[in-house]
């Protein structure tokens, strides 16, 4: 279909929606409302001609009716439902696509299955968890029970009624545009949640298929096996790898939080002479890309002999995360009231003993933001150590292994870019064991991540 071809077709659907929104508007004007009534709005010309020649069941000026046609009222309602049918081509076309691309291909065909059954599945608990809700009963067990297919709507539907709603409040929940709400807002839920799950099992399929040149077709392999994992750790310096990058996370993590935060308390708590020029300064070092400077830190490593040491990357991951981390900090200790520190003052308290017994217990949760931020920096980053771990530390021996020195970064990525040592499934172990130590992080971490996260948006 052309682009004009399509148009022509969203324009007709178009004038047909702003037809029935602004002829059945007309109609509950005068009194007349219910499907039949939005039925007969659909057809062009005739919707209208009816309501306005058949008798009004209300006093209603003619005004009134008339502004339904006004340009402010129109215009309006063509944005409204413009942009709505747009919505729905953006969501229906993608979706269309994969339906007809199923037909042919198993493993689409396998997703749109599992979609299609996982979305009935929800739209099924959550028809009963608002049916049940309407007769009186919440709570864990609804859910549950609304899990079960079918037997959950009859559970509930013979339970007697513990909170006085009349049938056709209970009836509104099988109406067909709470139905049509309930399937678009499961249907989102659905397609998020595969597109995150679905590369993960991946990723996992791939670490346990132990293939090497050739990308896998199959989410799952037949036969499981630990080779990449054997792989990793007995023909490569993974372990070596693994220790130099948990180095780095862990001096970026502590000793850049701790730096961060002492700057950060000194901008937020005292008044000196450039401070505010200070703020701007780092503010705009900000707006500037770690790779424009790559040049500049290459011979900075070079002339103090730092090349090929991967803990001195440490040095350039806590400078770069100088900026942002300050004034983020910053922003929350200024929330802080001043007043604490004037009531420790009184009672005996130095700088120091405000800082570490009243500011850092309050700051717990941005602190802890910042630090798990800080620390799954190296993990994840490629450029630096791709750039200054690729040379060999003064006075290296001539059989001097420069893979030694390498971060996961470097190492995981040969699996995938060198020829010689390609291995996927060496590559997805590896993966696998990278996101270990930061599950464990943010697992442990989670609520004041949660409240950093929060803070961080609100304060400042």
């Amino acid at each position: 279909m052309t682009f004009l071809g399509f148009l022509i077709i969203y324009l007709v659907v178009l004038a047909l929606l702003v037809h029935m929104g602004t002829v059945y508007d007309y109609a509950l004007k005068k009194g007349y409302e219910g499907t039949l009534v939005r039925l007969r709005c659909l057809i062009p010309v005739y919707g209208y001609l009816y309501y306005r020649d058949i008798k009004s069941l209300k006093l209603i000026e003619e005004g009134e009716l008339e502004h339904l046609f006004s340009f402010e009222i129109l215009s309006k309602r063509i944005a409204f439902y413009g942009g709505l049918l747009l919505l729905f081509i953006i969501i229906m076309v993608p979706l269309s696509t994969i339906v007809v691309l199923s037909v042919n291909n198993s493993l689409l065909q396998t997703l749109f299955t599992t979609f299609v059954i996982i979305l009935l599945f929800l739209v099924h608990q959550g028809t009963v968890v608002d049916y049940a809700s309407k007769k009186g009963y919440i709570g864990i067990k609804v859910g549950l029970i609304g899990l079960i297919p079918i037997y959950g709507f009859y559970y509930y539907k013979n339970l007697p009624k513990k909170r006085n709603a009349s049938k056709q409040a209970i009836n509104e929940v099988f109406k067909l545009s709470n139905m049509i709400s309930r399937i678009f807002i499961y249907a989102e839920i659905t397609l998020v949640a595969v597109i995150v799950i679905v590369p993960v099992i991946y990723i996992f399929g791939m670490a346990f298929a132990n293939i090497r040149t050739d990308i896998p077709n199959q989410i799952w392999p037949d036969q499981p096996t630990f080779e990449a994992f054997r792989y990793l750790f007995n023909e490569t310096n993974f372990t070596t790898w693994y220790m130099n990058t948990l180095s780095i996370a862990l001096i970026n993590m502590f000793v850049g939080t701790f730096l961060i935060t002492g700057a950060a308390y000194v901008f937020a708590r005292f008044n000196f002479k450039g401070k505010k020029a200070g703020l701007l300064t780092i503010l705009v070092l900000q707006a500037f890309p770690s790779f424009m400077g790559l040049i500049a830190m290459y011979v900075l490593f070079w002339k103090f002999g730092l090349l090929g040491q991967p803990r001195m990357l440490s040095i350039l991951y806590i400078g770069g995360s100088i900026p942002g981390n300050l004034w983020l900090i910053k922003g929350f200790l200024s929330q802080i009231p001043k007043d604490l520190d004037e009531s420790a003052m009184i009672d005996g308290a130095s700088k120091f003993q405000i800082f570490v017994k009243i500011i850092l217990p309050l700051s717990v949760p941005i602190l802890t933001f910042v630090a798990v931020s800080m620390f799954m920096g190296p993990w994840m980053d490629y450029l630096l150590p791709g750039y200054l771990l690729r040379f060999s530390p003064a006075g290296a021996p001539v059989d001097y292994d420069i893979t030694q020195q390498w971060t996961l970064a470097i190492g995981l990525f040969r699996f995938i870019n060198d020829q010689t040592y390609r291995h996927y499934s060496a590559f997805a172990a590896g993966a696998l064991l990278v996101g270990i130590p930061i599950t464990i992080l943010y697992m442990v971490f989670q609520r004041y991540l949660i409240e950093g996260i929060m803070a961080g948006a609100t304060k400042g």
